[in-house]
């Protein structure tokens, strides 16, 4: 039997059982509890849980996703998070072989999941989690595992100049983007963590590589928002907006096509397909602006700052979690570098 094969299964029933370990780092980050103490219990009756419970991926089907005790749901989030954390560490393995790429790379896309699973839960991105991955990066670079640029600056690899760099830039650049945010919107449209999140990353890839996995976060925000933001104007029967939407994406299609098949001899036109483009974007935006509800700041600060609110109210709010397009576009650059 090919020994690629028994080590990937191993790689692969590693990622399950560490899987369920960060399932617990999640759970127990948003109750502020010790990671250690005390042992495995349920969530909903607190009754502490035998070892058969806590077998990866298998316990949640035996048990038929609901608690041996108090017969309440189990998350679907526990068998997702271990059976993605097997096939990232499988991929992971397949990618790079026996290296310390690979163990660098199993680090850092625990923390992804760790991240991404708070912020998605809770809209909540922990400090500590990305001071892991920028330490994890800083090494990673500082030793040059990952070879993301050649060549020495001063006494360092460059990669580690870089690291720092990237670190900086990173959390500048989402520094900058929060505060745009806030000045069009009055209020946060992505949290403070997300300034860390960021800079963690450009430690671990470096300030050329943290510009394009930013720019492909917001193309993947973007992307994620569309449908999102659709669904809110069919409920509230904003049809003009949605027409605004469309003539905006054609304007935008038809330029393309334009640049890409016609030749562009005739600058008139050039410059007047850009002035309708950029009008109908300004128009755009300024309706999107407008047909924000007015309790609006008041409802995003709430949720923010961890408070309840009324169900009637969640439709109306305007925040998407950001780390988890972030640590997403790092997985795309990871596996396709």
């Amino acid at each position: 039997m090919d020994i690629n094969f028994v080590v990937g299964i191993f790689v692969f029933i590693t990622g399950l059982s560490i899987g369920s370990f960060l399932n617990v780092v999640v759970l127990r980050a948003l109750s502020d509890e010790s990671i250690v103490f005390p042992a495995s219990k349920c969530p909903k009756c607190q009754t502490p849980l035998k070892w058969w419970h806590n077998i990866p991926v298998l316990s949640y089907i035996f048990l038929r996703g609901k608690c041996a005790f108090c017969k309440e749901k189990i998350s679907i989030q526990y068998p997702i998070v271990e059976l993605l954390t097997g096939y990232l560490f499988l991929s992971t393995f397949m990618k790079f072989g026996y290296s310390f790429n690979t163990i660098f790379v199993i680090i850092f896309l625990s923390m992804f999941i760790v991240i991404s699973t708070t912020d998605i839960r809770e809209h909540v991105a922990f400090n500590l989690h990305s001071y892991i991955l920028a330490i994890a990066g800083l090494i990673y670079n500082f030793f040059n595992f990952g070879h993301l640029y050649n060549g020495y600056t001063w006494i360092f690899h460059t990669s580690f100049v870089y690291a720092i760099l990237g670190l900086i830039l990173g959390a500048a650049l989402i520094g900058i983007y929060l505060g745009f945010g806030y000045l069009i919107f009055k209020t946060m449209i992505i949290g403070p963590g997300d300034i860390f999140i960021a800079g963690a990353l450009g430690a671990c890839f470096g300030w050329k590589y943290i510009l394009l996995i930013i720019a492909a976060a917001v193309a993947i925000q973007v992307l994620t928002f569309i449908p999102v933001f659709f669904q809110k104007l069919i409920q509230k029967k904003d049809y003009l907006t949605i027409t605004e939407f469309i003539i905006f994406i054609t304007i935008a299609s038809g330029n393309y096509l334009y640049l890409k098949y016609i030749p562009k001899e005739i600058y008139a036109v050039n410059i007047l397909i850009t002035i309708v483009l950029i009008t109908s974007g300004i128009v755009l935006s300024k309706r999107i602006i407008d047909t924000l509800p007015e309790n609006l700041v008041a409802l995003n600060e709430a949720m923010l700052n961890g408070e309840e609110i009324e169900e009637e109210n969640k439709n109306e709010l305007f925040h998407m979690p950001f780390g988890p397009a972030l640590c997403c576009a790092s997985l795309l650059f990871i596996f396709l570098h």
